[in-house]
């Protein structure tokens, strides 16, 4: 085994700039993570719309919000309705908007990272 010796101050440098590393690589992690789309069922977009299933029904019908169609069952992309909410093409408050963001938007990036 090779012993190797360093300055004190040359260390606390060295640890400092190890640190920088680190700090960098995991802010700019969470940025760079890739974004999967969540989709949600048409139970779960109702409740967090706060409206009824018909109500939803005619938004899909006055195609006012997109949708697909898998295996008899109407799928909706967790980003097209926070673009629908953006453009107030579905009535709602702020909190709503900022509820949606934080159940679903954050909660993939953690589930992600957890895979």
């Amino acid at each position: 085994m090779e012993v190797i010796t360093f300055e004190s101050k040359a260390y606390q440098d060295l640890v400092q700039k190890i640190e920088n590393i680190a700090d960098y690589v995991t802010k700019n992690k969470l940025d760079a993570t890739p974004k999967t789309e969540v989709w949600l069922n048409s139970n779960e977009v109702a409740d967090l719309l706060k409206i009824s299933i018909r109500t939803l029904q005619r938004l899909r019908n006055d195609n006012m919000i997109s949708y697909t169609m898998l295996r008899g069952r109407c799928l909706y992309k967790l980003s097209d309705i926070e673009k629908s909410l953006q453009e107030r093409i579905i009535p709602t408050d702020q909190r709503t908007l900022d509820k949606l963001r934080k159940q679903h938007v954050v909660g993939s990036i953690f589930n992600y990272q957890d895979k």
